[in-house]
């Protein structure tokens, strides 16, 4: 997370030198074409794309209309579900199982309506997110680093260490539903 902080202030940083240059430099200088070149280096950086596309691949819409059909079903906090391609996207880039974050959020916080913490429908370590999307693709990379692979019983024994069993059973039973 420091890293994409350190990338947003190096363009905050960019943009500001170009307004300097702006401010004194010849007339014809366009701050439109000064932000949208800073804004395609962002992008082609890597730094815009820390959390993933905005748009699907065809191949994973199916997986991200299931789990909009899904969270509809359960009464998901609508904001939350807003973020369906998020969460197939996240887990398909950090190579984790594509329903277990959503049915993590349904066992932690009954899908986003009840969080200890803003935008934290998964307790991840007390922590506050500054949105969904942020924390949708926190719990992928999260438990893609404990570096089980998809080893669902590794993985949630490490994610809630005191849960258990049944713990255990609930988050593969939500994602079973899916």
């Amino acid at each position: 997370m420091l890293e994409g902080l350190f990338e947003v202030r190096a363009r905050i940083a960019q943009i500001e030198a170009g307004l300097s240059t702006l401010r004194r430099g010849p007339a014809t200088t366009d701050f439109r074409a000064l932000v949208e070149d800073a804004l395609a280096g962002y992008a082609a950086d890597g730094a815009a794309s820390t959390y993933g596309p905005a748009s699907l691949s065809p191949d994973l819409t199916d997986e991200a209309e299931r789990l909009r059909g899904y969270m509809r079903s359960r009464l998901f906090n609508p904001e939350l579900a807003a973020h369906a391609a998020d969460f197939v996207e996240a887990a398909a880039r950090y190579g984790v199982d594509w329903r277990l974050g959503v049915a993590l959020a349904t066992v932690e916080s009954s899908g986003g309506k009840y969080c200890f913490r803003p935008h934290n429908p998964f307790g991840i370590m007390g922590r506050s997110f500054s949105s969904w999307r942020e924390a949708v693709w926190e719990v992928n990379r999260l438990v893609a680093s404990y570096g089980f692979g998809n080893d669902l019983r590794a993985i949630l024994r490490k994610y809630n260490p005191s849960g258990g069993e049944a713990y255990i059973s609930k988050v593969l039973s939500e994602m079973s539903r899916i």
